[in-house]
Order: C-alpha cells, then sequence, then structure tokens
C-alpha cells in the first residue's frame, strides 16, 4: 500500500474524536487497488467515527449505486471527518457523490459500483 492510503493505528482519541493522523489520512486518501472507494467506506470510515453502529449506515446496491449516510449526531468529531471527506476531490468528484444535506448532520452520498 502506498503511504498515501496507509491507515493510521489509531483512529480515534480516548475522548473519541478524530485524531489528527485519521483526518490528515482523509485529506489525502485517493482510491487504489490496495483501498479502493467502497472497502474504504465499509470498512475503514467506521472505525473512525464515533457511534458508527447508528451513524454509518450503507444501503446495498440500488440501481448501480450505494447510498451511504453519515450522521453525525451532533459530534463535533464526526463533523470534522465530514468536513475533510467533502474537502477531498477523490471522495466527491469522482464515484462518490454528495447528494444531500439535512439539519442535524445528515449527509448523504451515492457510490457508483
Amino acid at each position: 500500500m502506498n503511504m498515501t492510503n496507509t491507515i493510521p493505528e489509531i483512529l480515534l482519541d480516548s475522548n473519541d474524536n478524530p485524531t489528527e493522523e485519521w483526518l490528515e489520512f482523509i485529506r489525502n486518501y485517493h482510491p487504489s487497488e490496495e483501498l479502493p472507494l467502497l472497502k474504504f467506506v465499509t470498512e475503514v470510515l467506521p472505525k473512525g467515527w464515533y457511534l458508527a453502529e447508528w451513524g454509518v449506515i450503507i444501503h446495498r446496491k440500488y440501481r448501480g449505486v450505494i447510498r451511504l449516510e453519515l450522521h453525525t449526531g451532533g459530534f463535533s468529531g464526526n463533523e470534522e471527518v465530514i468536513r475533510e471527506i467533502l474537502s477531498n476531490k477523490h471522495f466527491t468528484h469522482f464515484k462518490m457523490e454528495y447528494v444531500q444535506w439535512k439539519t442535524g448532520g445528515h449527509h448523504y452520498f451515492e457510490i457508483a459500483v
């Protein structure tokens, strides 16, 4: 795996806030054979999301699209992760489209498969 896609050992600190290394990883991430976008979203992102069992929802294929819902729960650490995702063109300009935001920290994406 190239250095850009080396997942940090610690994603959340003792207060469940994202570590700077995790935020930097998201900021610099780009899909690769070793860590394609879908693998990142389904396996890595939930590990670095506070209350992932509630806040990361993935709907299986629907007309060639996987829907990703990220719910921050008002937690500022999750909001930081969202900011980094939205600042990275590899997330929002290629296979993953930011399709909706709802008040209360509800973010919706679609991933072409």
